[in-house]
């Protein structure tokens, strides 16, 4: 019976197997994106190449060594996934030899103009396009928190390229474009004669907790209110206040 399982064929497969990806990427390095999302049965695969170095062809029963350096990425938490039981924590430990921790794109908008005209190129090429980015339609990407990363980053523009009519993009090409508003402005108020170096500290904790609930970022909480972001930061620690 064992040799007839072992004989046994998939429709149209090789009797020898087909190569796969991990054996194509011999010598080489293969990049397993949204690792998080890998379920569990698939899981205890990637763990058993990562201990024997080993794999086996589909169709094919005897095992052979591969050398493949692996690359796994996520926007989960993975650590958080182990304590529910949804990750492997042995995979998770033997993944995470090297970790490579890549902030959002919130927190690097200077990215935002180089990765936009990289994009901008490609769509360009892609719809036989000639289209330009203008200043104030990079100030107001700039502006943005971009919750969808560099997704969402990627689609805007591939959006433009396709829904604008001029050769420049206008700021009404922006899916997530409201127009120009004003925010509302808080009341900042301090009860009582107190020492002034207290009142002071009061008026910068309503000030920087009013900001907080509009932005995203300690970055942009320190455009608005014209301080050095690690200050930011340092006086919102001081102050109780939720970090981002």
């Amino acid at each position: 019976m064992l040799e007839q399982l072992r004989c046994f064929n998939f429709t149209g497969a090789s009797k020898k197997g087909k190569p796969g990806l991990f054996e194509i990427a011999q010598k080489g390095t293969l990049f397993l994106d949204e690792i998080g999302e890998l379920p569990l049965n698939l899981q205890v695969k990637i763990l058993r190449f990562l201990e024997t170095r080993e794999i086996t062809r589909v169709g094919d029963y005897k095992p052979f060594s591969v050398d493949v350096r692996i690359l796994a990425a996520t926007n989960r938490d993975l650590e958080a996934m182990v304590n529910k039981g949804e990750f492997r924590e042995d995979l998770y430990y033997r993944l995470n030899v090297v970790q490579i921790k890549i902030p959002p794109l919130r927190e690097r908008i200077d990215d935002v103009g180089p990765l936009s005209f990289y994009y901008l190129n490609q769509f360009n090429s892609q719809y036989n396009q000639k289209k330009r980015m203008s200043y104030d339609v990079l100030k107001e990407m700039q502006r943005y928190d971009w919750p969808g990363n560099i997704r969402e980053l990627k689609n805007v523009i591939e959006h433009m390229v396709v829904v604008s009519n001029g050769q420049y993009f206008d700021v009404n090409d922006l899916p997530f474009y409201k127009g120009d508003y004003e925010p509302e402005l808080p009341v900042i108020s301090v009860s009582g004669i107190i020492p002034l170096s207290e009142a002071v500290a009061e008026v910068e904790k309503q000030i920087l907790s009013s900001a907080l609930k509009q932005c995203k970022s300690t970055r942009n909480i320190a455009k608005m209110v014209k301080m050095n972001q690690s200050t930011v930061v340092r006086k919102m620690k001081k102050y109780g206040l939720s970090s981002l």
